[in-house]
């Protein structure tokens, strides 16, 4: 239904009901349950809990502004304690890029317990 710049994505069921794939934080979660009840929540404040307007203003002030095709992507995930939601750990990249790192990384994580240390190493 709607893939937002900042990489996450919003999807009906077939049995209506809208989920939330935040892509940050690797959590998917119902926010609607319909799509006509999503647009309503659209026009309310949940839009900035969502769509983090204000985080994009900033970005798009610091010349960071995606070329079609391309989201916002975390340097470092939200879901680390260094993981900020500022522009200086934010970058555009290909969409595909974006969901092929953030959910490759995620299922890595996925089994670890909450404050678990962990040591990456990005290869190219």
């Amino acid at each position: 239904m709607l893939f937002s710049t900042l990489g996450d994505v919003f999807f009906r069921t077939e049995q209506g009901d809208v989920y939330w794939l935040n892509t940050g934080i690797g959590e998917v979660s119902r926010v609607a349950d319909s799509e006509d009840h999503f647009r309503q929540l659209l026009a309310t404040e949940r839009v900035d809990e969502w769509l983090l307007p204000a985080l994009v203003e900033k970005l798009h002030e610091c010349g960071k502004r995606p070329s079609p095709g391309h989201c916002y992507t975390f340097a470092i995930l939200p879901i680390f304690a260094e993981g900020r939601y500022e522009p200086s750990n934010l970058n555009a990249v290909p969409a595909r890029e974006h969901f092929a790192l953030t959910g490759d990384l995620h299922r890595q994580l996925q089994s670890l317990p909450d404050g678990a240390k962990v040591d990456l190493t990005v290869v190219p």
